[in-house]
């Protein structure tokens, strides 16, 4: 009969725990909770941990005219800039407590091992591995949103590392969209016409539904999707009710803009919980034409069209290869337990900084 250590070290040795670690699919998420910014910033691993990304692109440039045997003019096909990576470290560790311990032991001795081996990946992988998982998703909303990731630490440490953030692409509402005399859609609008003046198209649109709510309930806005109507006088009249999401959604359309997306996902911290968007964030993205190829193992492949950059997953401590490490050991001094700790270096990294507009502080 199998006993926990000897379980514990066969996930281990056998690759089941490296294969959760380095799983790519993981940083996307599930049907009920996916992780919308690892679609606009996936990850990628790199060899070294610091590093200059010589391809921060800001827009291309048309080719010139010449004869038929002249020699290429010699400007380059865009404008580009670079950016220093130097990527930062993070980690967990949490227990399998000695009340699970027993359970997952009674569990060995009735039911077949698969099953106390998929009870413990189980364990391993929402507890360790999602802390991870969600850590890179959490810095890729700052740098979309903020152009900054702040990086905090034990004993008060503290470092901002801030990215291109071109001017006027990150600016705070225009009104109060929740005033009935502000039209939001003035902001909204004027957000997909920089996109459009530095050759870009409005591909999504996400943001709150704390923000959805403000818009569906904003009088313009009702005007807008047929809910208000507008008299003689020029006045808005028969406001009741609110605007529906299809209705506002048809009304983008009508502008050339793609469905409002809600992004509400929450983490949890040792003191509390947080959004990865910001709730008064509204972020209009555009197709970019960079794509990134996931390999999936066994010559599968997902591929994650109009990307943003990507998040660089370097190489962890003591580790031969780049990627996330999960390790789990099991103690048998009193009281029996499972350690387990997982860490990595990462940073996201936003090669097409014009690709992004974000309207901000939406009261």
């Amino acid at each position: 009969m199998a006993d926990i250590a000897g379980l514990v070290n066969q996930l281990m040795t056998d690759g089941t725990v490296p294969t959760l670690a380095l799983n790519p699919q993981a940083q996307f998420g599930i049907a009920p909770r996916r992780y919308l910014g690892a679609e606009l910033l996936p990850e990628r691993t790199v060899d070294e941990n610091a590093y200059r990304e010589e391809s921060i692109i800001y827009r291309t440039v048309i080719a010139n005219d010449g004869t038929r045997y002249s020699p290429t003019q010699k400007k380059g096909a865009a404008l580009i800039g670079s950016f220093l990576v130097e990527l930062g470290n993070s980690d967990i560790a949490t227990e399998f407590t000695s009340r699970d311990y027993d359970a997952l032991l009674r569990m060995l001795q009735t039911r077949p091992t698969m099953d106390a081996a998929a009870t413990l990946l189980n364990w391993l992988d929402r507890t360790v591995n999602l802390a991870l998982i969600e850590k890179n998703e959490k810095q890729r909303w700052e740098a979309i949103v903020s152009a900054s990731v702040v990086r905090s630490g034990d004993n008060g440490y503290t470092e901002t590392v801030s990215y291109s953030n071109p001017a006027n692409h990150r600016a705070a509402a225009g009104g109060t969209w929740s005033n009935d005399s502000y039209d939001p859609f003035a902001d909204i609008l004027a957000m997909a016409d920089l996109l459009e003046s530095k050759g870009y198209t409005v591909g999504r649109i996400i943001t709150s539904r704390t923000v959805l709510s403000i818009l569906a309930g904003n009088d313009k806005v009702k005007a807008r999707t047929g809910v208000a109507t507008i008299n003689a006088s020029g006045q808005i009249s028969a406001t009741a009710g609110r605007a529906t999401r299809d209705a506002m959604n048809l009304a983008l359309e009508r502008d050339g803009l793609p469905p409002i997306e809600t992004y509400d996902l929450q983490y949890r911290t040792q003191t509390g919980t947080g959004y990865f968007l910001s709730r008064s964030a509204f972020v209009l993205v555009a197709t970019t034409g960079q794509d990134e190829s996931i390999d999936l193992g066994d010559t599968n492949s997902l591929m994650v069209e109009n990307t943003l950059g990507y998040t660089a997953i370097g190489r962890a401590t003591g580790q031969a290869a780049p990627g996330r490490v999960l390790r789990m050991e099991a103690k048998q001094d009193k009281p029996p337990r499972i350690e387990a700790e997982g860490w990595m270096t990462s940073l996201p990294v936003v090669t097409n900084p014009e690709a992004i507009a974000v309207i901000t502080g939406i009261s």
